[in-house]
């Protein structure tokens, strides 16, 4: 309950007053359940989405790596909750201009986003975006293109059928992103 009650504060800005309850939700499962159960996991990671929301991405990368690691260890290396956290810690590295980093656990979790849920699910295709910006932000422009083309290509391929990459639809868009010379 206090999980909830903390992310009912965090959703009203109440920052202090969340951190306070994540913090003894914490303290309570570690002792109650163990410090690597997945519900501690849970409450590691809502306290770093907490402290990345306040802009404190230093605080919120070792409790997002802790989360990590414990569901690695529970759930398997290839787990799409694993993939999910991973979301989480490469947006936390970006926020940190870390983009080295940001690309390595963005490939993760897609790699485990394609094995374990397949090519259609939204979440490869959210990761790949997430990806794309990442090579954005850092100039990769060719990178970034060919990621947008690829996520372009399998939704209109999925919604229509076959697409030609030279489609007006697929360079108005690409065009739309400043993508094409």
């Amino acid at each position: 309950m206090l999980n909830i009650l903390a992310l009912v504060y965090r959703d009203q800005n109440k920052y202090k007053e969340a951190a306070h309850l994540l913090n003894d939700a914490l303290a309570i499962r570690e002792k109650t359940l163990g410090k690597d159960h997945p519900a501690v996991a849970a409450t590691l990671n809502n306290l770093a989405v907490l402290y990345g929301k306040r802009g404190k991405y230093k605080e919120a990368e070792p409790l997002c790596k802790r989360a990590l690691e414990i569901r690695e260890k529970v759930l398997g290396k290839y787990h799409p909750d694993v993939a999910k956290q991973l979301n989480n810690l490469a947006l936390l590295c970006q926020n940190q201009g870390k983009y080295e980093e940001v690309e390595y656990y963005y490939r993760q979790a897609l790699e485990i986003y394609q094995s374990k849920l397949g090519a259609d699910d939204p979440n490869v295709a959210k990761t790949k975006n997430n990806l794309a910006t990442c090579y954005l932000k850092q100039g990769k422009f060719k990178d970034a293109e060919s990621l947008y083309k690829e996520i372009l290509t399998r939704a209109h391929e999925k919604e229509f059928g076959s697409v030609n990459s030279e489609s007006p639809v697929l360079q108005w868009t690409l065009t739309q992103h400043s993508l094409t010379s």
